[in-house]
């Protein structure tokens, strides 16, 4: 994203103005998944979040190094783990249900954030809608909100199906470990493919710089689409109430 930025036509000024809103977006995007997973956690039962300061929106607490970059040049990353204590979670019976519920509760954040950007956007556009004068200030500036909230749709739903590949130790993998039965669970071999399929993402993502096949980006594209379908069908509805269909 950044090596696109750099290459784009565009002057140093918008240059800058799109990568301040991209870190906003990327940011706000990592901090609801992360505190999604933390106050589920802590709902629960299990005050470890809490304790270990994930407990807040605050991107300092969730943003990992290697993740971030990897977000910004090459399109997917992934933020700080919120580490808790399946042992402490108490509100329900099955311990299953709430494991999966916290594993879950990143995507989910995710999914309500690029909603509520989607929706948000497309209000300010059909209220702006031949009320601001082209090239004015307030038509610069409902740009920019615009810009910035399409961004952080963009950048949530990306990083939803980007969590929901079956891969350790993403959330779609704990999900799908939670449904296997334990004797699955417990063998050798089990053990041996959470550790080291993880490097079939570094792989995947060194096959789409060499052969210019960006499967990563495929499947994350493929996951993403009926979420995308869905937020889109509501924004349709909105420009039909407001007579813009």
């Amino acid at each position: 994203m950044l090596i696109r930025l750099l290459q784009a036509d565009m002057s140093i000024q918008e240059k800058i103005l799109l990568a301040l809103i991209m870190i906003f977006a990327l940011t706000l995007s990592f901090s609801i998944h992360e505190f999604m997973h933390a106050a589920t956690a802590d709902w629960l039962g299990d005050s470890t979040p809490r304790n270990m300061g994930r407990l807040t929106l605050n991107p300092v607490a969730h943003l990992d190094p290697v993740g971030t970059l990897l977000l910004l040049v090459a399109g997917f990353g992934w933020g700080k783990p919120v580490m808790y204590n399946p042992n402490r979670l108490n509100r329900f019976r099955s311990p299953r249900i709430m494991n999966i519920m916290v594993h879950l509760a990143g995507v989910t954040g995710n999914f309500i954030l690029a909603l509520l950007s989607a929706v948000i956007a497309t209000l300010i556009a059909c209220i702006a809608n031949g009320r601001v004068a082209s090239g004015s200030t307030a038509s610069i500036a409902i740009s920019t909100v615009i810009s910035a909230l399409s961004y952080t749709e963009s950048f949530s739903l990306m990083l939803l199906a980007f969590n929901l590949l079956p891969v350790p130790p993403l959330d779609g993998f704990h999900v799908l470990e939670e449904l296997l039965p334990y004797r699955i669970r417990s063998k050798e071999g089990y053990r041996k493919f959470e550790m080291f399929s993880p490097y079939a993402i570094w792989i995947l993502f060194i096959i789409s710089r060499i052969s210019d096949i960006d499967i990563i980006g495929m499947l994350i594209m493929y996951i993403q689409y009926p979420f995308m379908i869905a937020i889109t069908s509501i924004c349709n509805l909105i420009y039909m109430a407001f007579g813009l269909g």
